[in-house]
């Protein structure tokens, strides 16, 4: 009988090994160039005869034409916004808390001044819920003269935050998305004004969508009335603070809007206002107050809080849709929320901010 050699396995099995210790420089690399050969096959590319080929060519041309177009126009029209947001909470003088709102509007808005517009070229189906390619890179950096494009710029869609860029190429980054739970960032309850701001941004769009028909007057009448009730004042507070974080990342395709959030409360007082008590709401300095308020409820708008360094304050993040019900001896809230960029799947464009580091420099 013939002896059964085990040499082959043996030797798979030490060359499996030996690609866990392969330099993460060269993985990138590697990464990098199979990005490269496989995102014309990834927008639908394949064999074309001469004729065809010249057709592509100039339908490219073209639609790179009207691409830039298109994002000149949407970059002047989020500049617009940004602005209209900035005079709407200047014109709110005499309140240390419109002070802070008004430095981070300005902020956002020197980030927006120096923002690029990106497509999605590549998204690996292994790592759909985790990273993604865009089309934007060294090669950008050096037409604009600044380094725009570098570890820790921030990725937006409209004005909500989806990712960072955590690779940067030459003529393409990678973006960490924050459906992957490794990307952690910190955020708050924003209840109020900012909540009614995010709210009027989505029936400003709705209304531009139904202005292009002739139908569906009584929805523009309700979104009518809707906005004149969200314009009115009404009191703001930022409340309970916590981290957010994606889902694992799935074996195939698939990405879920909901993220995870743990440690909401707000045990410790800081210049939003003061220390507040779990259940109840109220001031620990006082628990014999009357009024109370809930920390976080279905439905409040999570912003970022800046606190990690990375995320610039109160950029929309995601909305409450589930509180977990506080176990006996709990600090903090557990919750899960919906990002405010909706559904993730279908992505195609993107905004790149630069870090807030940027600025920093720039003030040398």
């Amino acid at each position: 009988m013939r002896k059964k050699s085990y040499r082959s396995y043996l030797l798979l099995g030490l060359f499996l090994l030996s690609l866990l210790h392969v330099p993460e420089a060269w993985t990138l690399g590697l990464r990098s160039s199979l990005v490269s050969l496989a995102s014309p096959f990834w927008m639908g590319g394949g064999e074309r005869s001469p004729v065809e080929s010249e057709i592509a060519l100039e339908n490219l041309l073209l639609k790179k034409q009207n691409e830039k177009l298109r994002r000149r126009l949407l970059s002047d029209e989020r500049i617009e916004l940004q602005l209209k947001k900035l005079q709407t909470i200047t014109s709110l003088q005499g309140e240390d808390f419109f002070k802070r709102r008004r430095d981070a509007a300005e902020t956002l808005l020197n980030l927006e001044l120096l923002s690029l517009h990106a497509q999605v070229i590549y998204r690996l189906p292994s790592t759909w819920n985790s990273t993604l390619w865009i089309d934007v890179g060294e090669r950008d950096n050096e037409a604009l003269g600044k380094a725009i494009v570098r570890v820790n710029s921030l990725v937006l869609k409209g004005h909500h935050l989806i990712g960072v860029i955590e690779h940067v190429g030459v003529s393409k980054s990678r973006v960490r998305l924050l459906t992957d739970s490794s990307l952690i960032p910190s955020v708050r309850v924003a209840r109020g004004g900012s909540e009614n701001r995010e709210l009027l941004d989505l029936i400003h769009l709705l209304q531009q969508q139904l202005s292009l028909r002739d139908e569906g007057r009584e929805t523009a009448i309700a979104l009518a009335k809707l906005k004149e009730r969200l314009e009115k004042n009404s009191d703001e507070r930022y409340l309970a603070k916590g981290e957010l974080f994606g889902s694992s990342s799935p074996i195939w395709r698939g990405c879920s809007p909901i993220l995870k959030g743990v440690g909401f409360n707000y045990d410790f007082s800081d210049e939003e206002g003061p220390a507040l008590e779990l259940r109840s709401g109220k001031p620990l300095e006082d628990l014999n107050q009357k009024e109370s308020l809930p920390l976080i409820k279905i439905g409040d708008l999570l912003v970022t809080t800046g606190m990690d360094g990375v995320f610039p304050a109160d950029i929309p993040v995601a909305i409450v849709s589930s509180i977990a019900p506080l176990k006996e001896g709990a600090v903090a809230f557990d919750i899960e929320a919906k990002l405010c960029a909706g559904n993730l799947n279908q992505l195609r464009d993107v905004i790149v901010l630069p870090p807030l580091s940027i600025l920093e420099e720039e003030q040398r």
